[in-house]
């Protein structure tokens, strides 16, 4: 019973996000003349429905998702029945447009998904969020080369560099440069330090790691205790010294770590004390302050980029499904269920948290929701948004309409297909 309620929220969002296409595609048939006899929020049985002159709005029984019937549904049961070659449609019917008006009011519901993820992810990247802020004092890792055990040696940093623009732009805190750096670690960097009491500025160019970029840089941060697991270590002590060796920064602190036992000398406040463990493994954390900022200064330029690669993310992994390669669709693509129970859990730990880490973990599902609906849609199988263009374009191709015949069989197909799809996807993990 817990894990059937723990799904209701991730399939209400879900529904929502199917609901919203299917809103697409009833504004843009009556933009285009085009009467919808049904408009549903939900499938199965029918709740309440309000009748208007051309369409019924329907709230339906099982909230996961929605559908849009245009008018058009007699029109091809006569002309089956009559056996004839093409459909007479009546004023207003689906079969009464042409191949290009239909065509659009298919690609209007994956559109609508594609401009909800920009809309959601954008709104996001606008949220202030508050995350941790340290310093901006950075040193080379070719200093602690044993700790990062990489080849990188950045000749124009030099140890305790206070970095306070970056290409122009003022630096908060080592978090935002670090940000920066990994945005553009393909070219070169100019910075501005305060280098032994002396403004001077820089250039830091990439060093290729291995497939990637690295610039060659790190923090150094005070070794102050923000948070403890044990009685032992009090908030604000100070470590100044790990089994003998002096140690100015948590690097020094690592750097003189053993595997078994540590003893450390602290500063609490005017006192000194002494404390040993029996483990390589530390019970407190760092102390970092908190910052609230927005972390983009073009949300909607980082929405539209953001869906493009979510587009292509997407797209790769229905592939996978469609080739046949099994274990990778099992790593790219989950059960409706399980992106159900997903949702809920991340949204749920995310609220607890704060409400706008909430809110925005809320509109980024969202926006993986709509994107995945909007590449499925287009899908080239029958009764899919992508199938019924394709039938538009043959239309264009060839002059003149489908016979009513194939269009029902194409119809059955497709929703062979699209329920065999389904089955498939709810014994993926």
């Amino acid at each position: 019973m817990l894990g059937l309620i723990k799904l209701i929220p991730g399939f209400l969002a879900i529904g929502l996000i199917i609901f919203l296409h299917e809103l697409g595609h009833y504004f843009t048939a009556r933009l285009l003349k085009i009467d919808v006899d049904v408009l549903s929020y939900g499938l199965g049985p029918k709740l309440f429905s309000i009748q208007t002159n051309k369409t019924e709005f329907r709230l339906s029984l099982i909230p996961f998702g929605g559908y849009c019937r245009m008018k058009g549904s007699l029109d091809l049961s006569k002309a089956l029945r009559d056996d004839t070659t093409s459909i007479k449609a009546e004023m207003g019917s689906y079969f009464s447009a042409n191949a290009v008006t239909r065509f659009i009011i298919y690609l209007a519901g994956p559109l609508t998904n594609f401009i909800l993820t920009i809309l959601f992810i954008s709104i996001a990247a606008a949220i202030p969020v508050e995350r941790l802020s340290d310093p901006p004092l950075i040193t080379p890792i070719s200093l602690y080369s044993d700790i990062f055990n990489v080849d990188i040696n950045q000749e124009s940093i030099q140890f305790e560099d206070y970095v306070i623009s970056v290409d122009g732009r003022d630096v908060k805190d080592y978090q935002e440069l670090s940000n920066y750096l990994s945005n553009n670690n393909e070219r070169s960097i100019s910075l501005t330090v305060i280098r032994n009491n002396e403004v001077q500025d820089i250039t830091i160019s990439p060093i290729k790691l291995g497939n990637s970029y690295s610039f060659g840089v790190t923090n150094l941060q005070e070794c102050i205790i923000g948070r403890s697991e044990s009685e032992a270590f009090q908030v604000d002590d100070k470590i100044v010294a790990v089994n003998g060796k002096s140690v100015n920064y948590t690097l020094d602190l690592y750097r003189f770590l053993n595997d078994e036992e540590n003893s450390f000398l602290i500063q609490r406040g005017d006192e000194f004390v002494s404390i040993s463990i029996n483990s390589s493994s530390l019970p407190f954390a760092w102390k970092s302050e908190l910052r609230t900022y927005s972390q983009f200064s073009n949300p909607i330029k980082y929405g539209f980029d953001r869906t493009i690669s979510l587009f292509k993310t997407t797209l790769k992994a229905l592939s996978a499904l469609f080739t046949f390669n099994i274990s990778e669709a099992r790593n790219s693509i989950t059960s409706p269920t399980n992106a159900a129970s997903t949702f809920t859990t991340i949204s749920t730990l995310a609220l607890q948290t704060s409400s706008q880490s909430g809110l925005r973990t809320v509109l980024m599902l969202l926006a993986m929701v709509s994107i995945s609906i909007c590449v499925g849609n287009l899908l080239p199988i029958p009764t899919f948004d992508g199938g019924q263009m394709l039938v538009c374009i043959a239309e264009m191709v060839n002059r003149r309409p489908l016979r009513p015949k194939s269009y029902l069989i194409l119809q059955i197909s497709g929703m062979i297909i699209g329920y065999s799809l389904m089955v498939i996807l709810f014994f993926l993990r």
